[in-house]
């Protein structure tokens, strides 16, 4: 890691003055190891300078970035925020602003990451948006939401796309009580050319747009599978998981397999 640019360390310096007090300042100075150069001085520097100064300075005397990110985490201890979740959201929001475009990212759990370096400002803004402010404007099903509830606080997209497309997975074998899972679970829950398990309801599979309907709902659910739920299809390009824009689309393709599995009942049910 290369030194941080002194712009971004005296942005982040700003950002974190407004969280601690002149002593706390002091505290984290003896705790990291910081040079404090207020005490030499015998007098007192605003609280985002003192920061900046002791900051760079370390960062400089390393040649790297790594005092700058103790800092940040230092101050951004999610417990600390943990009765103010819109103060921990705002604080994580603006410190990403200003480390987007450097290749780093601070995450729900408190610590810097290194990620993908935004390179525009529209990249930037997308990337900013919280995952779950993002969706919470589209009908999405609740199945969606039911089992990616902590990814998306974590404003992980990869994760929030995938356990939500294990869902869908979970909802065919509640509805057939099969247990297997993946391509097997469609063939036997599916099986068009014997018996399938899952039918829709008031289908009878008799007419073309019946089957058609059919057809549809397994090819939405395969969708989910192998675009989504198999971790392999991750790696072409057709699915980034780190773009905003990405998982969006594909959780409202696993919340449309739900919409199309809300009409679908057991085989027994079904002549019921």
């Amino acid at each position: 890691m290369n030194v941080m640019d002194n712009q971004v360390i005296e942005s982040i310096s700003r950002i974190l003055g407004e969280e601690l007090t002149g002593s706390s300042i002091t505290k984290m100075f003896h705790i990291l190891d910081f040079v404090d150069h207020d005490i030499e001085r015998g007098y007192t520097n605003t609280k985002w300078r003192r920061i900046d100064e002791s900051v760079t300075e370390k960062c400089a005397k390393l040649n790297n970035p790594r005092p700058l990110f103790d800092a940040i985490e230092y101050i951004s201890k999610p417990i600390n925020y943990v009765h103010h979740p819109e103060s921990w959201n705002n604080l994580k929001k603006a410190i990403n602003s200003t480390l987007i475009f450097t290749g780093y990212e601070l995450k729900d759990d408190g610590h810097v990451y290194k990620v993908k370096a935004a390179r525009t400002f529209d990249e930037a803004q997308t990337r900013l948006k919280s995952l779950h402010e993002e969706i919470s404007s589209l009908n999405l099903h609740h199945q969606v939401t039911k089992y990616c509830t902590e990814e998306l606080l974590q404003q992980d997209y990869f994760h929030a796309v995938f356990e939500a497309s294990k869902g869908v997975f979970n909802r065919i074998r509640d509805i057939s009580g099969l247990t297997i899972d993946g391509q097997l679970l469609l063939d036997k829950a599916f099986d068009f050319k014997n018996q399938p398990l899952i039918l829709i309801q008031g289908n009878s599979l008799k007419t073309q747009d019946e089957k058609n309907q059919y057809f549809g709902l397994i090819n939405s659910i395969k969708t989910c599978l192998y675009l989504y739920r198999n971790h392999q299809a991750h790696v072409p390009k057709i699915y980034d998981e780190l773009s905003l824009n990405d998982a969006i689309r594909g959780l409202m393709l696993i919340s449309l397999a739900h919409e199309l599995l809300d009409h679908c009942v057991f085989l027994t049910d079904f002549h019921k």
